[in-house]
Formats: C-alpha cells, structure tokens, sequence
C-alpha cells in the first residue's frame, strides 16, 4: 500500500521517528514544501522538550537528546528558505 503525500505529512507531524532518522533529514526531503517541514520539526521539537525535561527529572529512557539537532535543522531550513528545494 502506498503512502499518499498527505499522509505521510501527517504521519511526520504526529511521530517524526518514524518517517526521518534524524531532524536534517526533514529540510533535506524534497517531496515537502517550507511549511510542511516547520510543522515536523516544530512537532519533533516539542518531543524533543519533553524528552529533556524527562531526563532532567531522571526518568528517561536513555535516549540521546535530539532537542539541539532539531534547532540545527530549523535555523537550516530558515538559512535555505529563500533557495529553490
């Protein structure tokens, strides 16, 4: 079964992990327009929060924090936005 672009957008937004292996690989997808790319980093951004604040109260699961790659990846997406994707 194929994915549709919408659904896949959806997808993204609702659990970004699994549609990208890391926050770059979301600028880098050629298949998204601008807004569609915020919208999954700014979900996988509050994720990453989250995450953080759960590590910060010693209750994580030992994941690695994505929270600075996510913010890397939004100011590339900023830094490109005027480029032709």
């Amino acid at each position: 079964m194929t994915q549709t672009h919408d659904s896949k957008v959806r997808d993204a937004i609702s659990d970004p992990t699994r549609e990208y292996r890391k926050p770059i690989d979301v600028v880098k997808d050629d298949q998204l327009d601008h807004d569609e790319k915020l919208r999954i980093l700014e979900s996988w951004k509050k994720d990453a929060e989250l995450l953080s604040v759960a590590q910060d109260e010693n209750m994580a699961g030992g994941e690695r924090p994505q929270l600075q790659d996510v913010m890397l990846a939004i100011q590339e997406l900023e830094r490109t936005r005027g480029s032709i994707n």
